[in-house]
């Protein structure tokens, strides 16, 4: 079923309440649209991921799912930024759905800075967009999700569609279970979101539609008690693209590991007459990532060896 663009006086016409909205056709249409991308990255028609991509960022279907989630199924729907708006009653969603359909996506504000507890007893920065900055947000990334999901590499779990941190925690146990490690490293990238590159990021991106958009929201900057602050690196936590970017700026890790090779010789079974050892070249590192915390480890030359019990334990990760 293909979205066809529709006038905004149309749109406003069959708008008139929010509870009149037939939700299943909505995720459907926005639901094609993402396979569409995905399987068009999956075999490399860049020219046509483009054009679905733009169909996305002007689908209307799209834009009635964002400020769904945005104004009634995230938790911070409540957490307004520095407009102060939200959009808690059914009346106000219908006003922003009708009020972003002329309104410039490209007007980006600011984010407010607020700050929320960690387990650990510190506190964790976050910055609130601006309401209609936070629905542009997620219209998107359901256009630059698929199609990162097609490229991402397959020990990436945090922040994505049908992964989650025990999809990380098995996959650690099945590595470590084995006994063929010999060490093992755990580490937590300090200030992930708060160090990325804002140039490097970009660049990964490329060419993509809606790419300036994200540059204006890298550099909108924050306001914390009434001062304006400039962010020259890093991503603010709080948006709903946020975690997307940290991804794409990640990804290439395993690739990078993977890259390292050992050579490993099997001896041949006592049955197999007239066969020689055999020569394998394997990865030297395993690896697994949540996010911004990766779990390394690297396998013994010799097959078979097992590594002393206390290493062979499996790693837990937390979101």
């Amino acid at each position: 079923m293909k979205d066809r663009a529709i006038s905004a006086s149309e749109q406003r016409k069959l708008l008139t309440h929010w509870t009149s909205i037939h939700w299943g056709q909505v995720k459907k249409r926005v639901r094609n649209l993402r396979q569409r991308i995905y399987r068009a990255t999956q075999n490399g028609q860049w020219n046509r991921v483009r054009s679905l991509m733009k169909l996305m960022l002007r689908s209307y279907s799209n834009l009635l799912l964002s400020v769904r989630r945005t104004t009634q199924d995230n938790q911070g729907k409540r957490t307004a930024g520095l407009d102060g708006q939200t959009a808690l009653t059914a009346e106000k969603r219908v006003q922003l759905v009708n009020r972003l359909q002329d309104h410039s996506l490209w007007q980006v504000r600011p984010t407010k800075r607020v700050y929320i507890p960690k387990a650990n007893g510190k506190s964790r920065p976050l910055g609130i967009p601006a309401l209609e900055n936070r629905v542009a947000q997620t219209i998107v990334k359901n256009a630059l999700e698929p199609h990162w999901e097609a490229r991402f590499e397959g020990h990436s779990y945090g922040f994505r569609p049908g992964r989650s941190c025990h999809d990380a925690i098995e996959q650690c146990f099945r590595r470590l279970r084995r006994g063929g490690d010999s060490w093992i490293l755990d580490a937590d990238l300090k200030g992930a979101f708060d160090k990325v590159d804002h140039r490097f990021l970009l660049n990964t991106i490329g060419p993509l539609p809606g790419r300036e958009l994200i540059k204006q929201w890298l550099k909108a900057g924050y306001v914390e008690a009434e001062m304006f602050h400039a962010t020259p690196e890093g991503v603010p936590q709080g948006g709903p693209i946020s975690p997307l970017l940290l991804n794409i700026a990640l990804n290439g890790m395993e690739d990078l590991l993977l890259s390292f090779t050992t050579t490993r010789i099997y001896q041949p079974s006592p049955k197999a007459k007239n066969r020689s050892p055999e020569k394998r070249a394997l990865p030297t590192y395993g690896y697994c990532r949540y996010a911004d915390d990766v779990v390394r480890h690297e396998a013994r030359i010799m097959h078979g060896a097992r590594a002393p019990a206390a290493r062979r334990r499996a790693a837990s990760l937390s979101p």
